[in-house]
């Protein structure tokens, strides 16, 4: 870590200052605040929404509190003024003293302006963080302020510097989406520039606001108070009345460029891909092997979680954009140099991860109707293929593909339905919510078991051995291992079973003469992770046959980025990705103030007979008023940093 010459980030303060005014007087240690670097690179002077830090005791402290001023200035809504008005008066003082003409009495208004804000402001951001680090710059670094026409310094259009937003959210979302951004614009009753801004950075807001883990709601800051929001359902909110209104249009390229570029996979990360692409003006191909677009949410999640006419509206934009998706359009063998003949400058291949994993037990290696892989079954049905119900059926596994199967087996008419785990319920990855749904419509769970063979009978699955385990120290997913308890063995009578123990990628696409490096773990496709490009120029790849099985919303954070890196590589340009506030822990906030606590919006699930009658969309949204006011809790807590 650099060695501060001054920090008072969190409220505690650390001066290794050898000059100057208060030089020295305060010395803590704020070991392990900070990365070394930020986005890659040193840097000198940083002021974000919870302190100052000066790495480099030459630091032009003075430019730095404009420069962080101005942005302010951009994230203050208005709403209240209080804080607008408030970085305005003070923008005007320093201008003031940069002319010469300032005093210690102007300090003492900085500091009064500042306080008054941060016990008025309506908001996190007004609150806390837009003027929090301007106090402590004023307070620490008086002299600075006040030799403001003998130093020659330059006004702050002048002085480079480099900025970031985010919000505790925001950071735990994997694509980075404007929450408090999007909200707010809800919350004024502007759902069409809500949408807009939304699909920024998820071209599938319909499809993810049904479908997503959001992992930003543990981390909003409302959480332990008196409920987080309700993201997930204010996005679909947005999309949800895009739709009541009729079929809106995407951006259109503003020059068409002349490159064009080859997607293999038209899933959530080929679809973002295309869409970011296409509105930079490149002629894009998608070439899908099955005869619908979006992967696994075509055909991995159920209706009654995602209808399809969702996802249709979705692609279909991106299509009337100018993207050609090509159905029914299997890659069987990647050749490069053939695709660059007819004209192709780039490929990205995000081919998913379709292909099922074993379970690892004696008997699975027999090929049979009633031993199935979990995501083969659901992509059956999506394809329309009928299923045969059975009398009883187990499945294999804790995540939510083995969730789906369940949930539509009891649909199906299947009698018991029973899933089985290796692990407590405190470990299933399967996402809360579908737990208490699957439960709620009669799934059977059976926890620490784990399959050893399959029973049959004249051909026939009568049952699966099974094996009772116990927990012990955690393996490398960081989830305690399952255990073989000696002694245990019994027989669970099935008459068919569902492996859903995880998916893989089929890269038989590639040829050892394209040099794609995999990995020899997992199967995936190596690439660089910042930039998603592999070992061969102008091919990049993303989405789970990279990750491996993950969200929509991180296969489709890839797209994003990956069309970004490829625009920079087909561009001459060096790729330049986001930060992410790695190291710094963003829930931090001082003093916040006084929340009336208001509790989350509720909306109605489909009654569970009315539910099992077929597929209907189990789970309700919001209607318009609704998600206005479930978007006046949002507390806007953005978190701003301006460096040198």
């Amino acid at each position: 870590m650099n060695t501060m010459a001054f920090s008072s980030w969190n409220g505690k303060i650390m001066d290794n200052r050898t000059t100057g005014k208060g030089a020295g007087k305060a010395k803590k240690s704020a070991e392990g605040a900070f990365p070394a670097q930020l986005d890659g690179q040193s840097f000198a002077a940083l002021m974000g929404w919870n302190g100052l830090v000066i790495v480099d005791p030459k630091a032009d402290v003075v430019a730095l509190t404009l420069a962080y001023l101005k942005e302010a200035k951009g994230l203050s809504c208005g709403e209240c003024s209080v804080c607008m008005i408030g970085i305005d008066r003070v923008l005007d003082i320093l201008k003031k003293m940069a002319a010469g003409k300032g005093d210690q009495h102007d300090l003492g208004e900085i500091e009064e302006i500042v306080k008054g804000v941060m016990a008025n402001g309506k908001c996190n951001f007004g609150r806390a963080a837009a003027l929090t680090p301007v106090l402590d710059a004023v307070k620490y670094f008086k002299a600075d302020f006040l030799a403001l026409p003998n130093a020659e310094k330059k006004f702050m259009e002048h002085k480079d510097y480099r900025s970031a937003v985010t919000a505790p959210c925001m950071n735990a979302c994997p694509a980075a989406l404007d929450i408090p951004g999007y909200i707010e614009l809800i919350r004024n009753n502007k759902f069409k520039e809500s949408l807009d801004l939304v699909r920024d950075r998820c071209i599938l807001p319909g499809v993810i606001g049904r479908s997503c883990t959001h992992i930003c709601e543990d981390a909003c800051v409302r959480k332990d108070m008196d409920g987080s929001l309700a993201i997930r359902l204010l996005k679909r909110s947005a999309a949800d009345q895009d739709l009541q209104g009729g079929a809106s249009a995407l951006t259109t390229p503003k020059v068409e460029k002349k490159e064009k570029i080859a997607i293999v996979g038209a899933g959530p990360a080929g679809l973002a891909a295309a869409y970011h692409l296409r509105r930079m003006g490149y002629q894009v191909t998608i070439f899908e092997a099955l005869p619908k677009a979006g992967g696994m949410a075509a055909v991995g999640i159920p209706d009654y979680r995602l209808p399809k006419d969702i996802l249709n509206h979705e692609v279909d934009l991106i299509k009337r954009m100018g993207v050609e998706i090509r159905f029914n359009s299997p890659v069987e063998l990647l050749n490069w140099p053939d695709l660059q003949k007819e004209g192709y400058a780039a490929a990205f291949l995000a081919v998913g991860a379709h292909v099922g994993t074993k379970i690892g037990c004696r008997g699975e290696e027999i090929a049979s109707d009633d031993v199935v892989q979990g995501a083969e079954f659901l992509r059956n049905l999506s394809l329309g293929k009928q299923a045969v119900p059975v009398n009883k059926v187990v499945i294999i596994g804790g995540g939510n593909v083995a969730l789906d199967c369940a949930r539509n087996c009891i649909r199906l008419g299947y009698k018991h339905v029973e899933i089985v785990y290796r692990r407590s319920p405190a470990e299933m990855p399967g996402s809360k919510e579908e737990i208490g749904e699957a439960i709620h419509e009669n799934v059977k769970f059976t926890y620490l078991t784990a399959p050893v063979g399959i029973v049959r009978k004249v051909g026939k699955v009568a049952g699966i051995e099974c094996m009772k385990m116990k927990l012990g120290e955690p393996d490398a997913s960081g989830r305690k291992r399952p255990v073989p308890i000696k002694g245990s063995e019994f027989t669970l009578k099935t008459d068919m079973v569902i492996a859903a123990t995880g998916q893989k990628p089929d890269l038989a696409l590639l040829t050892d003469k394209e040099k794609v490096d995999m990995t020899t773990t997992w199967g995936t496709i190596k690439t660089d992770p910042r930039s998603c490009s592999t070992a061969v120029g102008g091919i990049f790849a993303g989405g789970d046959c990279v990750s491996g099985p993950a969200t929509l919303i991180e296969a489709l954070n890839m797209g994003n980025k990956a069309a970004k890196s490829i625009d920079a590589y087909l561009q001459g340009k060096t790729f330049a990705d986001d930060l992410i506030f790695e190291g710094i822990d963003v829930s931090q906030q001082r003093d916040m103030g006084f929340v009336p606590p208001t509790k989350t919006g509720e909306v109605k699930f489909l009654e569970v007979d009315e539910r099992l009658k077929g597929f209907a969309e189990v789970e309700g949204g919001f209607n318009a008023a609704a998600a206005i006011k479930e978007a006046q809790r949002c507390l806007r807590c953005y978190r701003l940093m301006v460096w040198q």
